[in-house]
């Protein structure tokens, strides 16, 4: 008779990439291919991400995105200049930088020491690359 440990988590990650939303969705998901398996002898864990809603980060002029950027030239603390045509205006942006990244598994054949040894290595990953706001985990075996 098979065994079965069943994991759910959600984890609340500041990326600090100030991007646009599918840009920095896309990025995450591609990094997580890389990230520690959570597995079981059927199919492993699966991760999902999910931008939150809203910004949480503005920009009065958004350089990094601006065409003319590459030429600003700090006049003070607080001002520049650039070779943007006059009555130019520059851009302005909000951007969310934090995602939700959520991992759910069915794991045959696991324990749940086991699959919490390999959320930690997940976890690990994660924190070593990003600001790990929150998480909840729950790890049961049948």
């Amino acid at each position: 008779m098979s065994r079965w440990t069943h994991i759910t988590a959600c984890l609340s990650v500041d990326t600090g990439l100030a991007e646009p939303r599918s840009h920095v969705k896309k990025v995450i998901t591609k990094e997580l291919k890389e990230a520690p398996k959570i597995t079981g002898s059927e199919r492993d864990a699966e991760v999902f991400v999910n931008m939150k809603s809203g910004s949480n980060f503005w920009i009065s002029a958004d350089c990094d995105h601006c065409p003319y950027g590459d030429t600003r030239i700090p006049t003070s603390k607080s001002s520049f200049i650039c070779k943007s045509p006059e009555g130019f205006k520059c851009p302005r942006a909000e951007y969310q930088t934090c995602v939700v990244i959520s991992v759910q598994g069915d794991l045959r054949d696991r324990t749940e020491e086991k699959t919490q040894a390999e959320f930690d290595e997940f976890l690990k990953f994660i924190k070593q690359r990003y600001y790990l706001r929150d998480y909840s985990v729950n790890i049961k075996g049948d």
